[in-house]
């Protein structure tokens, strides 16, 4: 399956950051989140998450930390290169929100906080929730 094909499959388009976001999974392993969705997000994380498992995940935005709980859709390992030259391996983790998180108004803050994507506005200055989100990203 090529990647336009996976692409097609998402619910929601993916944004990346623009800033670095890391979090904790619980009890407190750090992560660091890769990409973003209103239906999900990719973490980078030093030990795999069983697939199907659920986790909650406190990201630390800049406005504060936000409580996230998901399920682990599927997990890869990567060979990454540090700067040092050195080899590791860390795992990549596609997380899925719980419905009730999935498109709400707090995902589509945290989106318009975090990631590169130009967010209407309301005359009230409030962002502006459902498909006029999906369309400004």
């Amino acid at each position: 399956m090529g990647n336009n094909e996976q692409d097609n499959r998402r619910r929601s388009e993916r944004f990346d950051l623009e800033t670095e976001v890391t979090g904790r999974i619980r009890p407190s392993v750090e992560v660091r989140v890769l990409n973003l969705s209103e239906h999900g997000m990719l973490i980078e994380a030093p030990f795999g998450l069983p697939p199907r498992g659920t986790c909650e995940l406190t990201v630390q935005a800049p406005s504060g930390p936000k409580v996230i709980r998901a399920k682990v859709a599927r997990c890869r390992a990567n060979m990454v290169k540090k700067d040092d030259g050195k080899v590791s391996i860390l795992f990549h983790a596609g997380l899925e929100f719980n419905e009730d998180y999935a498109a709400s108004q707090e995902i589509k803050d945290l989106i318009a906080e975090v990631c590169m994507v130009e967010v209407p506005v309301d005359g009230d200055g409030n962002r502006v929730a459902g498909d006029n989100l999906t369309q400004a990203m």
